[in-house]
């Protein structure tokens, strides 16, 4: 079924605000993790640093995506009702 304008966001939208939530806080703990235990790893300190930042910038594109998800919904919403 198709949500109306006026109405609230359904069960999906919850699941994938969720989604993107754990998401953002998984990446950030992996980023962590791999930056303080690089040699455990087996990864210079070089180049764990290189992943830890590639992670962290993922966890903030998905708190991007967390914080304007609602905003998107609204504006396809709108799009799909013209």
């Amino acid at each position: 079924m198709m949500q109306q304008s006026g109405e609230k966001q359904g069960p999906n939208s919850q699941v994938v605000k969720i989604a993107f939530g754990m998401a953002a806080l998984l990446s950030v703990a992996v980023g962590l993790a791999l930056y303080l235990f690089a040699d455990a790893f087996g990864l210079d300190q070089e180049t764990a640093q290189w992943v830890a930042v590639a992670f962290l910038i993922a966890g903030f594109g998905d708190y991007i995506m967390l914080r304007y998800w609602d905003r998107m919904q609204a504006m396809k919403r709108k799009r799909e009702g013209n």
